[in-house]
């Protein structure tokens, strides 16, 4: 299977619903005739700016190593966790493909490979009902990542112990438990993705 390809993973859906109310009639003149020109103003002083330091994702330069393209190995799973690559590797997968910057190939047309390990996941009781009860638990992951030039080898970017933690409840119901600890592990996974993307491409 390609790299370029998502790892299949449980499905989860996802919805959101809005309302919004009408603007009254009596508004509308005051928002078409003012309210544009009022927000031309704040762009132009936005853009006019200078040195106030902030940049939209993946703006840098250049990649490490001028390279062009990327491909993004499925990471190699360490821990007990079943399933956390497949988690993980779409993650990062996403946030590359979302930004565009750094254009992800299949293995055997980029100029470099990012890959590694799901090295350790840990869990630790943060709060109880009483000594025998765990009502919250905080799990760990870190991961161990190297991006690397296909032709050379040459380690272009590396973190061999870059981690993140969140936390969920223990409600006694055992299927519920088990995925409040998934959503954590996605978050997780989203977060690290995210701070990936930025450390490579953004301070470069």
């Amino acid at each position: 299977m390609s790299p370029f390809n998502c790892v299949p993973e449980s499905p989860r859906h996802r919805g959101t619903v809005s309302s919004f109310k009408r603007v009254p009639a009596s508004f509308k003149p005051i928002m078409s005739s003012r309210l544009p020109v009022a927000l031309a103003l704040c762009l132009v002083i936005f853009l006019t700016i200078p040195g106030c330091g902030y940049h939209f994702g993946g703006t840098g330069s250049q990649a490490p190593g001028n390279i062009h393209s990327v491909a993004v190995d499925v990471l190699e799973n360490r821990t007990s966790q079943v399933g956390i690559e497949a988690i993980f590797t779409n993650a990062i997968l996403t946030q590359f493909i979302r930004w565009k910057r750094l254009p992800v190939r299949p293995h055997d047309e980029a100029e470099a490979v990012l890959g590694g390990s799901i090295a350790r996941i840990s869990t630790d009781a943060v709060a109880h009902s009483r000594p025998e009860k765990t009502l919250e638990t905080r799990v760990t992951i870190t991961l161990a990542l190297t991006l690397k030039r296909v032709e050379t080898n040459e380690i272009l970017w590396e973190n061999p112990d870059l981690s993140y933690f969140e936390e969920y409840l223990e409600t006694g119901d055992a299927l519920l438990t088990d995925r409040l600890r998934r959503e954590a592990i996605r978050a997780i996974a989203e977060f690290l993705a995210e701070k990936i993307y930025n450390d490579i491409l953004v301070a470069f």
